[in-house]
């Protein structure tokens, strides 16, 4: 059957029992006279995609990109080839395919104006390219079918081009193995989401995630969490909710220690949240809090909480999703800060302050004696946040390195290397000259990453909070049949000395974290800190 189905498609494969003696490569992966030929190999920078298999919300900047790039050399002839290294004419590859087979893949062939050569005897491939355009993926239901196909495809893109399998600790084959079994008994769309979210999990890639706009969305509940002193607990109520909200209030009060979720302890709730997400250990420690408690609107949850010694049980109506605020303890985006053993102090929430806003009040932070930046989650879209960076040096500011890895061979055999990019940016004026402090979590991933990367590599201020989430560099996100949106890291990014930054993120010059009765009192303690740091200096 296997040698049926690539006899169109494939005629120079070869498959033989494991083993056995080496096949020889067919005689016309190397004709005698090229003259008139061009040699057509495969060249990946990260991978390229289709632009229809590009998610509709990436397709406007991935799809005019170069970034990621996949091409055939000589596909037209004489097309520009993305890097010098190719596989050379007649390569193979032998590899185990399992079930005591293996197959002999020819790496580079050669082709005329009109296609690759192949054998005068083997069938056409246009009928079975017929049948599939043909073919109608069914999009809001599921079948077993689609199901291991879209494992099989998501398992081979992260096993040829996923940058990160050396930082972790991970069974590549064994996911494979498990995830198929897991997709022959799924039943639902819903339960396929879960497998395949399992899977990219075993990544442990920040940006990893599945998602699909075929499901409705879970409700959450009117308040969110944070971690304090290893607990869980209630930070802030959303008023908007109203009566909900108002109903739940023996539970929903700030700095009660949540003890367990419909009768089951809430650390065992976080570790079934976490098997389905991707991440460094702290990044899911963050996100595992921001879907705690998820489920279907309307539906109750049975809350156990603990206030002081007294231990409070309530229902809690799950609401549709919308943004729960933060914290109502973080001061406006832009304002000024007033302690008594600290004047002339300005806060600057770079998550929520727009550049323009800051450029207005570039001349108060000139004439500042200390600053604070906020970046306990992402600086915005446009990113362009990242300027004010450039007013805290005279000297030109280095990026981090943004390494895209370059393939000829499957399964990253022989790295043809790397594509480097490394940002420079230079000074701006007017230059803020005060004691710089910056505030950071786990909720800081990618941009703010980077960001922070310099500021430590260049000295700009001292970092004052936790480690953030480990993840940077360009997404590459990609559709699965039945419309599954796939989001994954491309491309390696390494701190300034070379330095692993996957999974390690930027750790803080000082640690700061928050308390049980800091969260009962209102008090950003994080926050708090770097003006101790800043009082010192």
């Amino acid at each position: 059957e296997l040698e049926t189905l690539f006899e169109s498609i494939a005629p120079t494969v070869q498959l033989y029992q494991t083993g056995a003696e080496l096949p020889s490569p067919p005689e016309l992966l190397s004709p005698p006279d090229t003259s008139a030929l061009n040699l057509v190999a495969w060249q990946h920078r990260g991978i390229g995609f289709d632009r229809e298999n590009i998610p509709r919300r990436h397709r406007s900047s991935l799809g005019s990109s170069d970034l990621y790039q996949s091409i055939r050399l000589n596909r037209p002839p004489g097309r520009e080839p993305l890097f010098e290294a190719r596989p050379d004419p007649g390569e193979v590859v032998n590899k185990s395919i399992g079930r005591g087979l293996s197959a002999q893949v020819p790496l580079a062939l050669y082709s005329d104006e009109e296609q690759t050569l192949r054998p005068d005897e083997v069938p056409s491939p246009t009928a079975l390219r017929d049948t599939l355009e043909e073919m109608d993926v069914p999009v809001l239901n599921t079948n077993e079918a689609l199901r291991l196909a879209n494992v099989t495809i998501a398992w081979n893109v992260f096993q040829h081009f996923y940058p990160y399998f050396e930082a972790v600790d991970t069974d590549w084959d064994e996911v494979l193995t498990h995830s198929l079994r897991r997709a022959l008994k799924d039943d639902s769309k819903r339960e396929f989401l879960r497998t395949l979210r399992r899977l990219v999990a075993q990544l442990d890639d920040g940006h990893g995630l599945v998602q699909t706009d075929a499901l409705s969305s879970h409700g959450h509940l009117p308040f969110s969490f944070a971690w304090a002193e290893g607990k869980v607990v209630v930070t802030n109520t959303d008023t908007t909710a109203g009566d909900v909200a108002k109903k739940s209030a023996a539970c929903a009060e700030r700095g009660g220690v949540v003890l367990s979720m419909d009768g089951t302890p809430v650390d065992e709730r976080l570790r079934d949240v976490k098997q389905y997400l991707s991440g460094s250990p702290q990044s899911k420690d963050y996100r595992a809090l921001q879907r705690l408690g998820r489920g279907e609107v309307d539906t109750d949850a049975r809350l156990a909480v603990r206030r002081g010694e007294e231990r409070v049980e309530c229902r809690v109506r799950r609401v549709h999703d919308r943004d729960l605020p933060e914290s109502p303890i973080r001061p406006a985006p832009i304002s000024k800060i007033s302690r008594d053993f600290l004047q002339d102090t300005y806060y600057v929430d770079l998550t929520r302050a727009e550049w323009s806003q800051i450029q207005e009040k570039m001349n108060g932070l000139v004439q500042a004696e200390n600053v604070i930046f906020d970046l306990r989650g992402h600086p915005g879209p446009s990113n362009e946040n990242y300027k004010v960076l450039q007013h805290l040096s005279a000297d030109s500011l280095l990026q981090m390195r943004l390494e895209t890895p370059q393939f000829i061979y499957p399964d990253q055999d022989s790295l043809a290397g790397y594509s480097t990019a490394r940002s420079t940016f230079p000074p701006r004026r007017p230059r803020i000259d005060a004691e710089v402090a910056f505030l950071t979590n786990a909720q800081a991933v990618s941009a703010p990453e980077g960001m922070l990367a310099v500021v430590k590599h260049h000295n700009l201020g001292a970092i004052v909070g936790q480690q953030t989430a480990g993840a940077n560099g360009n997404v590459n996100p990609f559709l699965l049949p039945g419309g599954y949106e796939v989001r994954w890291t491309g491309m390696r990014v390494r701190k300034h000395d070379g330095s692993q930054h996957h999974l390690v993120g930027i750790r803080p010059d000082v640690r700061a974290e928050r308390t049980i009765e800091g969260v009962r009192a209102g008090r950003d303690e994080v926050l708090e800190t770097a003006l101790e740091v800043l009082q010192k200096k």
